[in-house]
């Protein structure tokens, strides 16, 4: 197997909601804090809603010819996976609601991706924009403004842009997309996790920082 391919799988746009949601929660220790009672159902609900239940769906659509494989070569065939896979997050967003209500930063980075997600499905009938390079795009993204918010992830986010400097390297050369197509979705899953983000952040003044101390103590 070509190491372009290698790399294509290991960071296929399947997984990097659940690749965000596990740098946030072990790069930035207050939202750890707040949030750590809630992991087994944070990590449960996210790999269902964003890996199991749109792979799933996409065996479904092959098994009846609805598209023609799982790389969904044709640009035609894309954009009824995604907006399955775009509802699919949007019903683990309202799963998590109530946990995402003490962490307004979680919330936003999940809403993003399913922002993401729905933007790619309605481009891609017309164009075939990189969804690896959307993917990664929103998890460098996440690494920009948490490490806008807190400080302390500067080398994080450089180690994300190299590794999605490579991802596209490694699409060109699969010849899988143009140049404009990696640029353009690197920079919109950038912009929507940051924009997604950075909004939210707005809000967190009137966040009760009093659970925070009420977590920190018991653990």
């Amino acid at each position: 197997m070509r190491f372009s391919k290698i790399i294509s799988l290991f960071l296929h746009p399947v997984f990097m909601p659940t690749l965000a949601l596990y740098l946030t929660l072990n790069l930035v220790e207050s939202i750890r804090l707040v949030s750590a009672y809630y992991f087994t159902n944070l990590y449960m609900i996210v790999l269902v809603c964003t890996v199991a239940l749109p792979l799933i769906s996409v065996f479904f659509l092959i098994k009846n010819k609805l598209i023609s494989s799982l790389e969904m070569a044709d640009k035609k065939e894309r954009s009824l996976p995604l907006l399955i896979t775009g509802i699919c997050i949007s019903y683990g967003y309202y799963l998590l609601s109530n946990i995402l209500s003490v962490s307004p930063i979680l919330k936003s980075e999940i809403f993003g991706a399913m922002i993401i997600v729905f933007i790619s499905s309605i481009v891609s009938r017309f164009w075939k924009i990189s969804l690896h390079m959307l993917g990664i795009g929103g998890v460098a993204g996440v690494l920009f403004s948490l490490n806008f918010l807190y400080g302390g992830l500067l080398n994080e986010f450089i180690l994300m842009v190299l590794l999605s400097g490579l991802l596209g390297v490694a699409r060109i050369n699969e010849n899988a997309h143009n140049h404009p197509q990696v640029y353009i979705g690197f920079l919109i899953g950038f912009l929507i996790e940051v924009v997604a983000i950075l909004f939210f952040q707005n809000h967190i003044n009137n966040f009760n920082l009093s659970f925070l101390h009420s977590i920190n103590t018991i653990y």
